[in-house]
Formats: structure tokens, C-alpha cells, sequence
């Protein structure tokens, strides 16, 4: 998967550097006061369509292989989360999360914040009396960890 993404961006880089060369020389054409010069007209519509359209491309390509990323990144965070989830039977810890998916404290906290809000989860103060993000109750993911009651 690395070595699309590695293709993708590649692909990126080499159209947006042929549409900025193609746009310059059309540019350079258009601002060229010599009399006598031949194609001028051409020159500059050839430069401007594929210059235009290779630069656009190279955009689009490359907004398009982040997003992807980004995509593959948020699945992996919340493969990471509800394995934490279920092992703590519904509580996370910012730290824990940080340390099991690579982020910085703030970002596993904020991705907490977020998962609290999405799943009506509330907000328990261990008791040292740490800050109220410390631990993450989710009731409704809960269930789904909690053992089944003896028959």
C-alpha cells in the first residue's frame, strides 16, 4: 500500500511540475513583445490548456492521496481505540491511548473528547482526583465488554 501512495505522490509531484513549466512558457510567450515570433497564439493556448489542466490534475491527485491517508489513519486510531475500550471494559486513559496508537497527550485527549460526545459517554474522576478526562466510562460501548451474568 506504501508503494501506491509512493506511485500517487510521485504522479502528483510530476504533473504539477510539468503544468507550472507549461504555464510559465505560456506566460513568457504572452509577454514576449517580439513582432516576428511564430505560433504565439498556439503557443500559449497549448500552455495554458495542458498546463492548466496537468497542474489541476496534480492537485486533485495529491488532496486526494492526504485524504486517503487520513482515512487509513482514523481506521487505524478506532481499531486502537475499541481494542482499548474492550480490554478496559469501557474506560480509556488519554495515556494509554497516546501510547498505543503514537499521539501526542492532546491529540489522544481531543480524539477522546470526541468519542465521549459520540457515544453519550460520561467522565470519571479516578481517585487520586485526577482532571475529569483521565478516565472514559462508555456506556453504551459498555455493554459490549461487560460479562454476561451467571445463568
Amino acid at each position: 500500500m506504501a508503494t501506491i501512495s509512493g506511485i500517487k505522490q510521485g504522479a502528483a509531484v510530476a504533473l504539477m511540475v510539468v503544468g507550472v513549466l507549461c504555464l510559465g512558457r505560456a506566460i513568457e510567450t504572452g509577454l514576449d513583445r517580439n513582432p516576428n515570433r511564430v505560433g504565439k497564439r498556439e503557443t500559449i493556448t497549448a500552455g495554458l490548456l495542458i498546463g492548466g489542466t496537468a497542474t489541476t490534475g496534480g492537485i486533485a491527485l495529491a488532496l486526494n492521496a492526504r485524504r486517503q491517508r487520513r482515512r487509513q489513519q482514523q481506521a487505524q486510531l478506532q481499531v486502537v481505540f475499541f481494542k482499548l475500550v474492550k480490554a478496559g471494559r469501557g474506560k480509556v486513559t488519554p495515556l494509554r491511548l497516546a501510547m498505543e496508537a503514537q499521539l501526542t497527550g492532546e491529540a489522544a485527549t481531543a480524539y477522546l473528547n470526541e468519542q465521549a460526545r459520540q457515544y453519550d459517554a460520561t467522565f470519571q474522576v479516578d481517585q487520586e482526583g485526577a482532571s475529569p478526562t483521565a478516565l472514559i466510562w462508555a456506556r453504551s460501548i459498555a455493554a459490549c465488554c461487560a460479562p454476561l451474568p451467571p445463568s
